[in-house]
């Protein structure tokens, strides 16, 4: 009335159906949803329609049609892949509001809801490629696998994502492809990947802080001494600036003649060391090679600041993995 229309006005224009108004919002709220994309608009909206005049042109009672056109274009939609949950106001806003006669119709079916559609996922396109945003969505193919590494240095660990398929599949599952889109998750999946601490763990994280060190003046017996109390198999060795110096392996106080040398002789000075902000990746390889049992790490200016052993490296292995399930079975070695 504040327009200066009447209700036959608003039912017989040939521009105004309320449903479009419905699917504006899938198609700008959730754009990444299968129901909001162009085929399921302009499809749905078109077929469901046409089952309404269909309906319509068979004189039934109101409440009759009304069932039949609400039922026909939805069972018309799932037959043709385009389900749109506003299209089953459109058959039933056709029921009601759709002109009779031929001409009439055909010009309710083609002006008011196909070039309606069309103009409303027109500008839909237009919206969201100005926001840079992805819309119909598409899923990236998935990558072809790539060839194992020839290098003789452990390759870096490499996460695969899951592909588009196993993802909308997930989504069914769930019942969560009508809210929640696959690259809305794919997206997901890759933020949550890139925030989760373990994936990009440093030295700083893995290391043993604070080792326990001698001068390069210890004797034999000190050495000893530690490695019985300690249980470990390095002892760093340190000048009084704690600057590193070398490193003494129990091998090397064992063999023959080392009861005499002092730390100085017998440590290993030619050492792969590494820094503290080092990410997991990029340690693997001087360990895996077997040429030493433990990687030094030392701050800017050659102080050392903690030792990372294999163990420290399976331990944050171990801990970064997904832990089964409560009551899941285990599988002996």
């Amino acid at each position: 009335r504040a327009l200066g229309l009447t209700a036959a006005d608003v039912l017989s224009h040939p521009m105004l159906m309320a449903p479009l108004g419905a699917s504006a919002v899938l198609i700008f709220a959730v754009p990444a949803s299968p129901l909001a994309q162009p085929w399921s608009v302009v499809a749905g909206n078109t077929l469901a329609a046409a089952v309404g005049l269909a309906v319509l042109s068979l004189g039934l009672p109101a409440t009759v049609t009304l069932v039949l056109a609400a039922f026909g274009a939805l069972v018309v939609m799932a037959l043709a892949r385009c389900l749109h949950p506003p299209s089953g106001a459109v058959a039933v806003a056709t029921v009601l509001a759709a002109p009779l006669g031929l001409q009439a119709s055909l010009t309710w079916l083609l002006l008011t809801v196909w070039l309606g559609s069309v103009l409303l996922v027109s500008f839909g396109l237009t919206w969201h490629r100005a926001l840079g945003r992805h819309y119909p969505f598409s899923p990236a193919p998935t990558p072809p696998p790539t060839s194992p590494p020839t290098s003789s240095l452990a390759a870096p660990i490499v996460h695969h994502a899951p592909s588009p398929l196993v993802l909308a599949k997930a989504l069914g599952q769930l019942r969560l492809e009508g809210t929640l889109g696959v690259d809305d998750l794919s997206r997901l999946i890759e933020t949550a990947e890139a925030l989760a601490p373990h994936h990009n763990l440093t030295a700083a994280e893995i290391m043993t802080p604070d080792p326990r060190t001698i001068g390069p003046q210890a004797d034999w017996r000190q050495m000893s001494a530690l490695f019985v109390e300690r249980g470990s198999r390095n002892l760093p060795v340190v000048d009084g600036s704690n600057r590193f110096l070398g490193l003494v392996q129990i091998q090397a106080i064992l063999r023959p003649g080392a009861q005499g040398l002092t730390a100085r002789h017998l440590m290993n000075a030619e050492l792969l060391t590494t820094r503290p902000d080092a990410e997991l990746h990029d340690l693997l390889p001087a360990l895996a090679q077997g040429r030493q049992t433990c990687l030094p790490v030392l701050e800017a200016d050659g102080r050392l600041c903690g030792l990372i052993t294999r163990s420290d490296i399976m331990t944050a292995l171990v801990d970064a993995a997904p832990h089964p399930p409560t009551g899941a079975p285990h599988v002996a070695a």
